[in-house]
């Protein structure tokens, strides 16, 4: 849990520190998504400053729900997290998860935007087919005193044409891959009924 606290931090930080990209449509280039999204959430965020913690969490996370969940492709992160038990559930089950996942994701961003203290984010401008469904896009995290981190980026085009993040891979190690692992394990254990209870209860 500490390794996705550290991850989903990382997001944050990169969604707002792009300040040297090119203004682009969001729906048709990963770097304009996250500058256009980064910029205003961080613009926000600046204005919170001065509320109590407690306040300032629940702004945050209206914050996240309605500026960057959009662009998170929920559907997608869910589905691939269910994993070899995708086929099992039932439709109402799904929907229930799906709602789940999102409410735990948008918890889990509005905690690390808590933590934020500026790191340094640096870009690698990828090489991306004009009709790709898929995009990569590198970074470097750099902090004073501290190693610099490897961060891509996975970006999925959906049927509408708009990027949207589904997956971190931070040095090596896929943030969704990891994830399946202990969701899909849990699941086998307790179920998927038990399993989006207790993504809520951490929301």
């Amino acid at each position: 849990m500490k390794r996705l606290m550290q991850l989903m931090l990382v997001v944050m930080v990169a969604f707002g520190s792009l300040h040297s990209l090119a203004a682009t449509d969001t729906q048709s280039n990963p770097y304009g998504l996250i500058k256009s999204v980064g910029d205003q959430l961080f613009v926000d965020i600046s204005k919170l400053n001065m509320l109590e913690e407690a306040q300032k969490k629940a702004e945050l996370k209206k914050l996240v729900r309605a500026q960057l969940m959009p662009h998170i492709d929920i559907k997608y992160v869910s589905f691939k997290l269910l994993g070899k038990h995708v086929r099992e559930i039932k439709r109402e089950q799904a929907v229930t998860f799906i709602d789940a996942v999102e409410s735990y994701l948008a918890n889990t961003y509005a905690n690390a935007l808590m933590s934020y203290k500026g790191q340094q984010v640096n870009f690698i401008e990828p090489v991306v087919s004009s009709d790709s469904k898929f995009a990569s896009v590198k970074s470097e995290i750099v902090e004073p005193n501290a190693p610099t981190i490897d961060i891509v980026f996975k970006f999925r085009k959906n049927k509408s044409g708009e990027w949207q993040v589904y997956d971190l891979v931070a040095e090596s190690i896929s943030l969704l891959s990891a994830k399946q692992k202990e969701i899909t394990a849990r699941i086998s254990e307790v179920g998927i009924d038990q399993v989006s209870k207790e993504l809520i209860a951490k929301s």
